[in-house]
């Protein structure tokens, strides 16, 4: 068991693991930690030089939307990362977009498959999960763009 876990490019899952712990899937591994899910999503933010509140409010700006937004946790490796319901819920899990690999309907629920071959079935529909990734995806699209053609200064 850990007391720290910074998402990284690795990260590809972050499920709550009993109160207040965190069950991790890396690429490298499996690991708990000490820490709720929010907090190690606050923490990473921090890590990388924001807080989730200012990933948050960015993520907001950039989509135009403002519920179950997305957060760019890394912006120099474009690591996003999105929740499967609301941030504030003790169920909330977060996943890496950067690392699906592929997903599929199971009944109510979602199977994920990453990038290292690690299924994972979700509580969360499919219609859910496929709207989530395209919120990411757009999230990651804007980012690239606005990195790559920067605004112009206007001075007088």
């Amino acid at each position: 068991m850990f007391d720290e876990y910074y998402i990284n490019d690795d990260t590809l899952l972050i499920v709550p693991f009993g109160k207040n712990k965190s069950k991790i899937y890396d690429i490298n591994g499996t690991y708990i930690v000490k820490k709720s899910v929010f907090e190690i999503v606050d923490i990473s933010c921090q890590y990388y030089g924001s807080s989730y509140s200012g990933r948050y409010i960015g993520a907001k700006n950039l989509l135009d939307m403002d519920y179950k937004l997305p957060i760019i946790v890394d912006e120099v490796k474009e690591t996003v990362i999105f929740p499967t319901c609301s941030p504030k819920s003790d169920s909330c899990c977060w996943l890496c977009v950067n690392n699906i690999d592929n997903y599929e309907k199971l009944k109510k629920n979602s199977k994920v498959k990453f990038v290292n071959g690690l299924t994972c079935e979700l509580k969360i529909s499919l219609n859910s999960l496929e709207n989530q990734i395209m919120r990411a995806t757009m999230l990651l699209m804007r980012l690239k763009r606005r990195k790559n053609s920067p605004k112009k200064s206007v001075i007088k």
